[in-house]
């Protein structure tokens, strides 16, 4: 089915010239955007609350106690999610040499490789539903897309929860395109059944159930089910329980019941029907941030959506809208909504893209398709500006290399702006690929780190080691209970009120405590009831990522603790 949604005159697409080499070298073309996308900030971006830093620091916990059954997160257990994704963190820290004490950005391995994986093998369902430009298009704005090169840098689920979904998906496209009494091998049916497993293992029902979407869209309007006899469920299933079981028996023997309690009792339902840590939103509200997550394809998107529609006749448009609109309806329709959650539907949405860009039916474009596309461009513009503004108001510095990459994407930008209204849809893509990389460039790995508010646990371990005169002195924090004060403070680190604080800090031993404007007040009426002294070592603000707000926490000690640098 290659040619399913049309082909491409040779040379129309001069822009996309790399659509045309041969497979081997459109996916080294892949590989190298993607790096170019993700990798600024990767190894430089302090841990990030709030779910990046609960997962890494439940994985330093696994590495340190050896027990790779039962995650905990400090002294409670992490039952949100299933192992899978702490057995890979895991795994990464150990392959790096670095355990214990990896830094984070081992811990993000496993997303930097499996956003990898799902950009080639979004590709590969593009080369078996479409054609080489379709594929190599829609594949390239995925690996460009914000949202994919922001849960690449993050060491949590989503990207490798897409891996395993978008292989599931090229399974099924693989069962859905091959013709009558064509033999397919088992290792395919392996494949797919292995993938719902690892899914699970990653997060739940999510994967399966993209896939069970799939094919119930697809049977409902093609009425046929003769294609999915190579699923082979007398052997597949058992095949995906032999991969998930062996974990399930191991934490119901360890914990009881409490997992399955935590995880689908309170965590899956409770998103359904609840807005859980104020993520709430209507319907719809995951279609709005798309038309900035998935910048810069988003455009793209909404001007093949006529294409699509007068296409979806086609069995490759009908297999990518039975892949993208249920799955879609449904995460509209639950409580809790965080932009990720749609994250699975995307590589369908990016190949219908392409296939539309790649039929040449879009060129010469609209004028509302140039109103778009421009749009997409002069956003990246002000993204560019706003940066820059925003590193100085923060950082109170500007440094030369942001300027350069914020004239350099604004280049980009208004190039691409004026391609979007005197050129065709191919000509501006390709600077706004390019703005792309370079904005990421400069907000992931120049703006974001430097801007020292944004990461409050490092400047507490600054303050503390600039001016506490013992080593590895005791640790509370006050008003600040991101799983950030244990990834950088150490496992050993407490929370606690004000009053707890004051209390720690009238015991033995080497003591300091860092405590918030909120928990100030509570902290000196203790302080006062017991009489003692303490000395105000510094002082730290900034912004809880976890929460938006800001704070600030003074570093308070005994009057003998601060000896150092006072």
């Amino acid at each position: 089915m290659s040619d399913a949604a049309g082909t491409v005159p040779n040379g129309s697409l001069g822009a996309f010239s790399l659509a045309g080499l041969a497979e081997r070298h459109a996916r080294l073309a892949l590989v190298l955007l993607f790096f170019a996308c993700v990798l600024p900030g990767f190894f430089t971006l302090p841990v990030i609350d709030r779910d990046e830093a609960r997962f890494a620091q439940a994985s330093r916990q696994m590495v340190a106690s050896g027990d790779y059954v039962a995650p905990r997160l400090g002294d409670e257990y992490r039952f949100k999610k299933p192992i899978g994704i702490y057995w890979l963190q895991t795994a990464a820290v150990k392959l790096t040499g670095l355990a214990p004490e990896a830094p984070i950005w081992a811990y993000r391995l496993p997303s930097l490789f499996a956003a990898l994986i799902a950009v080639l093998v979004t590709h590969a369902v593009g080369l078996r539903l479409f054609n080489p430009r379709a594929a190599f298009i829609g594949a390239a704005l995925l690996a460009a897309s914000l949202i994919l090169g922001a849960e690449a840098r993050l060491a949590k689920t989503d990207a490798t929860l897409l891996a395993f979904a978008v292989t599931g998906q090229m399974v099924l496209a693989r069962f859905y395109t091959a013709r009558a009494g064509e033999p397919v091998p088992l290792g395919w049916t392996l494949l797919f059944w292995g993938a719902m497993g690892g899914g699970i293992l990653i997060k739940g029902p999510i994967v399966p159930m993209l896939a069970g979407f799939t094919v119930l869209g697809l049977l409902a309007w093609e009425r046929r089910a003769a294609w999915l006899k190579p699923l082979r469920p007398l052997i597949g299933v058992p095949f995906m329980l032999l991969i998930v079981l062996p974990w399930l028996i191991a934490i119901f023997m360890n914990t009881g019941m409490a997992f399955f309690h935590e995880a689908i009792g309170n965590d899956l339902l409770g998103k359904v029907s609840t807005g859980q840590e104020s993520h709430g939103a209507p319907p719809g509200a995951h279609l709005l941030a798309f038309f900035v997550i998935f910048w810069p394809g988003a455009a793209l998107a909404a001007i093949a959506t006529p294409w699509v529609w007068a296409n979806r006749s086609l069995p490759a448009v009908r297999f990518a809208l039975c892949w993208i609109i249920p799955f879609w309806i449904a995460f509209e329709l639950f409580a809790t909504k965080l932009p990720h959650y749609t994250l699975p539907a995307y590589p369908a949405i990016a190949l219908l893209a392409g296939a539309a860009l790649a039929s040449g039916r879009l060129t010469p474009p609209a004028g509302w398709a140039r109103v778009l596309a421009l749009a997409a461009a002069t956003g990246g513009v002000f993204a560019g500006i706003g940066l820059v503004v925003g590193l100085h108001l923060l950082a109170g510095r500007l440094p030369v290399e942001a300027v350069v990459l914020a004239a350099l994407a604004t280049v980009l930008g208004l190039w691409a702006a004026f391609r979007a209204l005197r050129s065709t849809l191919e000509a501006t893509y390709v600077p706004l690929i390019a703005q792309a990389v370079v904005l990421y460039g400069l907000g992931f790995g120049v703006a974001a780190p430097r801007v020292e508010a944004l990461w409050v646990s490092p400047q507490i371990a600054r303050s503390i080691a600039s001016h506490v005169s013992c080593a590895n002195p005791q640790i509370l924090v006050s008003g600040f209970d991101e799983a950030s004060t244990l990834f950088v403070l150490g496992t050993e680190t407490r929370h606690g009120t004000g009053a707890d604080a004051a209390d720690f800090l009238a015991g033995p031993g080497c003591r300091v405590v860092a405590v918030t404007d909120r928990q100030r007040a509570a902290f000196e009426a203790r302080q006062a009831e017991l009489g003692a002294q303490v000395a105000l070592l510094d002082t730290v603000s900034g912004f809880n990522l976890g929460n938006g707000r800001a704070m600030t926490l003074q570093i308070l000690g005994a009057p003998a603790t601060g000896a150092k640098g006072s």
